[in-house]
């Protein structure tokens, strides 16, 4: 995994876009979208998880990294061909009900 220009541009864009550069936060969480699933996330967690990834994508190399959600904790594997992004939660992310919690499985 080698660190191009445009891979730099790219995660400089995240920190930009989601604010996750400053504090006190800015917003009341963010959505990480990995697996084909939404993670809803702490904007701490927000910032730790994109930290790893960069130091994962400088060192040219893949690893897990650990991400901890309002319903657990998963290990993502980062790698070339694996995608995700992060998005602020909106309003509708926290909706009224209770979430639903995430399929196990079972062995």
């Amino acid at each position: 995994m080698t660190t191009t220009a445009a891979a730099r541009t790219a995660v400089d864009g995240f920190r930009h876009e989601t604010q996750l550069g400053r504090r006190p936060p800015q917003s009341h969480g963010f959505v990480v979208h990995a697996l084909g699933r939404d993670f809803r996330v702490s904007d701490e967690m927000a910032r730790i998880f994109l930290r790893q990834v960069e130091k994962v994508v400088e060192s040219d190399s893949s690893a897990l990294v650990v991400l901890r959600h309002a319903h657990g904790v998963e290990l993502l594997m980062v790698t070339d061909d694996r995608s995700f992004s992060i998005r602020p939660a909106t309003t509708t992310d926290h909706g009224s009900a209770a979430p639903e919690p995430y399929p196990r499985m079972r062995g």
